[in-house]
């Protein structure tokens, strides 16, 4: 079986499910092609829906190749299996016979595909999965687009990062290292007969088609001629007790969650106590701007915000221009590989997500504000509480020396009433 029929079968299974999870009953019932795989060809459950699907992709795969593809098979199934597990730590076999065993239709597949192979950790056979999805979207891109290949690249990267993923999380486990060898044959054989196509080389096909190399670049195989699966050996055992513990992390996340909602709450609360307290012992503007010494000030601080509110708003317009990054959640920026550097790709396997400046000041803004809000009256506390003594220092100094200038004119005025009286005596 070619890969774009191989792929084909998966990608339409895939668009017949809502969210990777529920089967569409309408379009299911409508295509009749999975109905006879139920019971009593009626399917009323979601389980039995996803059983009959899976068989009939059983049955197609199992036409012309004889059973050589039920690898890709079960890492299918499991993908839909962690959809409605959802567990780290559960294995392929336990996690059928919990869902989907009661639920199986005319045909029994479970029993005729390898047995060892129903061992495997269900979230690896899952993420093993996304990287066949990721190779079928690259093939059926190909196939459609001949003669336009502009996102070949960004899509043959996708492959390259899960690559390099799943054989950082799958270090001397033989079982899933040869798996994934299984995948990378099947990728190389796609992108050989990709390039012989391309005899002028005009789409750059040997470019734009990544090779999936480790990180350190090297180009091999690890587990090509194993013959027997061994998931319970004690390499793959501790890539189990990993994938465990990362359960568990996952879970204990929406209590922490929980519990930092609850301290905002608290948090949020007292800060509006407080705000409403200081409110209530601060004066009020008016007094402050009768206040000699402060109204200066303040007049001179009022152009300031004007021009911080001009910077605010020229600063958002020229962010407003600037354009959204694309496809920011991949380990590569596909959009930063020039056609004339292609020859010298240098793609790391997890770079971290940088945000705009722009996503930044929208997410920060409301905290933003509300400490200027906050800081603002506790600032104004403090300066009165401060500032108010030596004011009133300097006030009474001024009131002291208008007091004893007004004492020395009285002087004056009497000396020289005294001096007029003794003269009109005199004479």
């Amino acid at each position: 079986m070619s890969e774009e029929h191989l792929c084909k079968l998966f990608l339409d299974a895939d668009n017949l499910l809502i969210n990777n999870k529920v089967v569409n009953e309408k379009i299911f019932k409508q295509d009749g092609r999975y109905n006879q795989y139920c019971r009593n060809r009626n399917c009323k459950t979601n389980d039995e829906r996803i059983c009959a699907l899976a068989t009939y992709l059983f049955v197609k795969l199992s036409e012309k190749t004889n059973n050589q593809h039920y690898k890709h098979f079960l890492m299918w199934l499991s993908d839909k299996l962690y959809e409605i597990e959802n567990d780290n730590k559960i294995t392929l076999k336990e996690s059928y016979e919990k869902n989907l065993n009661a639920s199986i239709g005319s045909l029994n597949y479970w029993n005729v595909v390898n047995s060892s192979l129903k061992d495997a950790n269900l979230r690896h056979m899952r993420e093993l999965y996304n990287l066949l999805k990721y190779i079928c979207n690259t093939v059926t891109y190909y196939k459609n687009n001949s003669d336009n290949n502009k996102e070949l690249l960004q899509k043959s990267v996708y492959c390259l990062n899960q690559y390099r993923n799943l054989y950082n999380n799958f270090p001397k486990c033989n079982s899933y290292l040869h798996l994934l060898d299984e995948l990378k044959k099947m990728y190389e054989n796609f992108r050989n007969d990709a390039i012989k196509k391309d005899t002028n080389q005009k789409n750059n096909i040997a470019n734009r088609l990544q090779i999936l190399t480790t990180p350190d670049k090297k180009d091999l195989y690890f587990a090509e001629n194993l013959k027997i699966f061994d998931f319970k050996g004690p390499e793959c055992a501790k890539l189990n007790s990993k994938a465990e513990q990362q359960h568990q992390s996952t879970s204990a996340q929406p209590e922490e969650k929980e519990k930092l909602a609850v301290e905002t709450e608290a948090l949020s609360k007292s800060l509006l106590q407080l705000l409403s307290h200081l409110s209530s012992q601060l004066p009020s503007l008016s007094q402050l701007s009768s206040l000699p010494q402060l109204s200066p000030q303040l007049k001179q601080s009022e152009p300031s915000d004007k021009s911080n509110d001009d910077n605010e708003e020229k600063e958002e317009t020229q962010q407003s221009t600037i354009q959204e990054p694309t496809d920011s959640s991949n380990n590569i920026e596909c959009g930063q590989i020039t056609e004339h550097h292609l020859s010298e790709i240098d793609v790391k396997g997890n770079i971290s997500e940088i945000a705009s400046s722009r996503n930044i000041f929208n997410e920060y803004k409301a905290l933003v504000f509300s400490v200027i809000a906050i800081a603002i009256p506790v600032i104004l506390a403090v300066m009165y509480k401060f500032l108010a003594p030596i004011w009133r220092k300097k006030m009474k100094k001024k009131t002291m020396k208008k007091i004893i200038n007004l004492c020395d004119e009285k002087k004056t005025k009497e000396e020289a009433a005294n001096t007029f009286i003794e003269k009109n005596q005199s004479e």
